[in-house]
Order: C-alpha cells, then sequence, then structure tokens
C-alpha cells in the first residue's frame, strides 16, 4: 500500500480504503507483531519491569501462534489486546499470592484508560510515520518525510523558513516554492496513511467507525483541513 498513498485529488482522504482489518487476518501473530510497542509499554506499566513485561508477551504471542484470536475476532483490536494482556500479566505475575497491588493496576486498566490510548495512539502514529519514510526512500524526488518532520519540528515557520532550514541538508533541492507544492501533499499522504492503521485494527469499519476511533484517540488534528 505504500506506493498507493498519494492522494487522488489534494487534501482527500479515504477513511474506509484499507481492505485489510484485523479480523480477517491470516496470521493472529503475525498481525500482533505490529503493535508491539505499545502492548510492551503498557506492560511494563503494569508490571513494573520490562523484564517481567517481555515473559507476558511471550506467553500472549504463544497463545496466539496456538489458537489464533479465536471467538474473539470481533470488535476492536485494542479492546481485544487490553483482554490479551490483562489475562497474560495475570498468568505471569501469579496472581492470588497476597499481593493485591498487581491486581489494582489491572482493575484501572480499561479500554478507555488515559495509558492505554495514549499508548495505542502513539503506536499508531508511529507506524504511519515509518510508512511515510518508506515512501521517502522509494521515490527520492518526493521527499514527503522530511519536508513534514521540519514542519512539525517548527510547527510556526513559513514555507521560507522551512526551506532556508532544508537547504542546510541539501541547497540544490530545496526553495519555498518547493516547500509550498510537497507540504500540503505530505499532510494529506500521513492522514491517510493514519486513516488506514485505524481501519485496520476494527471489524468491518464504516467511514462513521473509523472517524469515531480517530477522535476517540485524539488524531483529529491531522484531518483537519481534509475532505473525509
Amino acid at each position: 500500500m505504500i506506493e498507493d498513498i498519494e492522494p487522488k485529488s489534494p487534501s482527500t482522504v479515504n477513511l474506509v480504503r484499507s481492505s485489510q482489518p484485523w479480523t480477517k487476518a491470516d496470521s493472529a501473530a503475525g498481525f500482533v507483531l505490529r503493535y508491539l510497542v505499545p502492548v510492551r509499554r503498557q506492560l511494563t506499566d503494569v508490571l513494573g519491569s520490562t523484564e517481567a513485561a517481555d515473559g507476558s508477551l511471550k506467553v500472549l504471542l504463544a497463545h496466539l501462534v496456538s489458537v489464533g484470536f479465536g471467538e474473539h475476532r470481533q470488535g476492536r483490536l485494542r479492546d481485544y489486546l487490553l483482554r490479551a494482556l490483562r489475562s497474560a500479566a495475570r498468568m505471569r505475575s501469579g496472581e492470588g499470592n497476597g499481593n493485591g497491588k498487581l491486581e489494582a493496576n489491572l482493575e484501572t486498566l480499561t479500554p478507555e484508560s488515559k495509558s492505554w490510548v495514549a499508548y495505542w495512539r502513539d503506536g499508531l502514529l508511529e507506524r504511519a510515520w515509518r510508512s511515510l519514510e518508506r515512501y521517502e526512500h522509494a521515490h527520492a524526488d518526493r521527499p514527503v518525510y522530511t519536508v513534514l518532520t521540519r514542519s512539525t519540528e517548527n510547527p510556526q515557520a513559513t514555507a521560507g523558513i522551512l526551506a532556508s532550514m532544508l537547504q542546510q541538508d541539501d541547497p540544490r533541492q530545496w526553495d519555498a516554492a518547493r516547500v509550498e507544492q510537497l507540504l500540503p501533499l505530505a499532510r494529506t499522504m500521513l492522514a491517510q496513511l493514519i486513516a488506514d492503521e485505524v481501519a485496520e485494527t476494527l471489524e468491518n469499519p464504516t467511514r462513521e467507525d473509523v472517524k469515531r476511533e480517530i477522535m476517540q484517540l485524539g488524531l483529529g488534528r491531522a484531518f483537519v483541513g481534509m475532505q473525509v
């Protein structure tokens, strides 16, 4: 899908373009591997160490390899993974040993937990950015990742200022007109990638489903000014 992320028209994002929802994944373990970073971060918070988190991850992945998503192949992937990591954490900790601290931590871990939502959002954003970076590597004449990264780091900078910054690395490629040409394209491409990431974590997503999840995850800013 990297080759197909350029918008069909300026500032237009298709919220249901993705055709790979998690519920139809051929390999449950393989699909979940995409989201190890947010899951590992949350497990580390719950269990108190990366070593314990990695142990729980091994339990979770072994289960997915063995039985897949099973009868729980429905709804949002982030809700499924939250239930799965809670179960893996209980198994790892030996819950019921008289230590109530871990149980309390698990009980506060709900689908709308601020920490879980933040880790999940950051994980999806990171995947979208990496996809944009891979696109640039494959299309050297369209440095959309570079210009959007510099703009994100300097949100108040004008096209001329951004061009001056970028000229330090490649003076032949950058001027204000080049920035003005590429920056809107880069923003639309990143928004499309975010929409694709969100759609793939939903079951049979509709346009309204994707829009709702985008807002619940706090990703709406990426779509300001876009036609969706």
